[in-house]
């Protein structure tokens, strides 16, 4: 599976307001992941979907593992859905723009479902002793299960 590339089709403005619809940027350790603009973005919070569109009032929130929908997205079609995986992270939501920090950012079309299926029997095949691997083993479990259900629905 590779990580998502950059993609250019943002301003580079800072407060992404050049009145056509949200800036969405994520951003990885080792690079900006995604730059572009869209008619909306729906967020994976670690404690559900959140949907963000033009005017949205400014917030902070954590992420789960999770799909980053992308719809509109300059230059595409109206109704077109960019899908991203995430893996956790933070996301900051200010004027028409959104910035998403993960750690792991891979788009759903790079994802081979058949490794990611690989590696959630592998993630589930493990033991686990003690509180921190039980919980560590348990959120893997999660993560793995995200990518596979990305996987599946963008076949």
């Amino acid at each position: 599976m590779a990580d998502a590339t950059h993609s250019g089709t943002g301003s580079g403005a800072g407060r992404g307001d050049d009145g056509s619809g949200i800036r969405c940027v994520i951003v990885t350790p080792e690079m900006t992941s995604l730059d572009t603009r869209a008619r909306s973005v729906t967020l994976p919070l670690f404690d559900g979907q959140r949907g963000v569109a033009r005017g949205h009032s400014p917030f902070i929130g954590r992420l789960g593992a999770g799909e980053v929908r992308i719809t509109g997205e300059q230059g595409g079609a109206a109704d077109a859905v960019r899908r991203v995986f995430v893996e956790g992270g933070f996301v900051e939501v200010g004027h028409n723009a959104v910035t998403v920090i993960t750690q792991r950012a891979i788009p759903a079309e790079n994802i081979d479902l058949s490794q990611a299926r690989a590696e959630f029997e592998k993630i589930r095949g493990t033991t686990a002793t003690g509180e921190d691997a039980i919980s560590a083993k348990m959120q893997a479990e999660a993560t793995a299960r995200e990518v596979v259900r990305i996987a599946e629905r963008n076949r």
